[in-house]
């Protein structure tokens, strides 16, 4: 699958993004910190984006490890596009880009409301951009993956019976979600497997949790032979998928949080779907007029 271009942008990775002052060059908000050139002080004047852990470091003093693409001086303002590096005493991030505030900017700015709802419908929008496959319906059945012999070619949910049960183990189970509608991607048939872990340990913890009568929308992604998913998330799809004799598995995933949606008045989902439709539109390849010499 080809990258999107907000995924070829490395600002695009970016989880908190601020409007922040530069207090001072070649300093650090704590001793955990590594100092170089690239290293400063600044200050958090306006948040645009943030998860819900940043989302109130308005107005204290952070360290920023430069992306080192553009010099900066102290007492500049600057719109940092950054992620999470060192927490202490204080908090360090690293920015992936980093630009002086001039008057465009102003706009986004004044339009930012609450950055915490802005984080969650981007990664929204980033995980419907990387599903192979999205649909809307419902979790008829939960069961154990079927592993029939004759058809597995490769898999990793065993572990040899001469080592102990990993404290990882995922404890995978298929939900089966009869389909209302395909938004994206191809799917004749009236269910999709969908495979999750039903664990809880800290490595599965964030992954959904399917039940029976769910209803919503699934962002799902197929996995290659060995379990690691086609989509280009921070996150690796749950390994251990079954790769069946033939080519690909037939079985999606949903590793993200973000990659369930329930049902509701205030979804965002049909927005981000409508929108997903206009930009294929716009991107499709206009066929060619033939021209004949007389």
């Amino acid at each position: 699958m080809a990258a999107s271009k907000r995924n070829s942008n490395p600002s695009a990775q970016a989880t908190f993004v601020f409007k922040g002052t530069v207090l001072a060059l070649k300093s650090a908000t704590m001793k955990q910190v590594p100092v170089d050139d690239r290293t400063v002080v600044a200050n958090v004047d306006q948040i645009v984006e943030a998860p819900p852990n940043l989302a109130k470091l308005t107005g204290q003093k952070i360290t920023v490890q430069l992306s080192g693409r553009k010099k900066v001086k102290r007492g500049e303002q600057m719109i940092f596009h950054a992620i999470s590096w060192i927490y202490g005493d204080s908090i360090a991030l690293r920015s992936l880009s980093e630009e002086a505030v001039k008057p465009a900017h102003m706009t986004m700015l004044a339009a930012v409301a609450d950055p915490v709802a802005k984080h969650h419908q981007r990664v929204k929008e980033d995980r419907f951009k990387q599903a192979d496959l999205v649909v809307s319906g419902k979790v008829v059945a939960v069961r154990l993956p079927e592993e029939p012999e004759s058809k597995v070619k490769t898999t990793l949910l065993a572990q040899p019976t001469s080592k102990p049960v990993s404290e990882h183990d995922p404890k995978w189970r298929e939900a089966v979600v009869e389909v209302d509608d395909v938004h994206k991607g191809v799917h004749q048939k009236k269910q999709v497997v969908v495979r999750f872990p039903a664990s809880k340990d800290v490595m599965w913890y964030h992954s959904p949790k399917f039940q029976t009568g769910q209803q919503g929308f699934f962002m799902l992604h197929k996995a290659q032979a060995g379990g690691e998913s086609k989509s280009k998330s921070t996150k690796k799809a749950a390994p251990g998928l079954i790769a069946q004799e033939g080519g690909e598995p037939d079985v999606y995933t949903a590793p993200d949080a973000a990659d369930f949606q329930p049902f509701s008045e205030d979804s965002e989902m049909p927005a981000i779907i409508e929108s997903g439709i206009k930009k294929k539109r716009k991107v499709a390849p206009r066929r060619k007029r033939r021209t004949t010499r007389r």
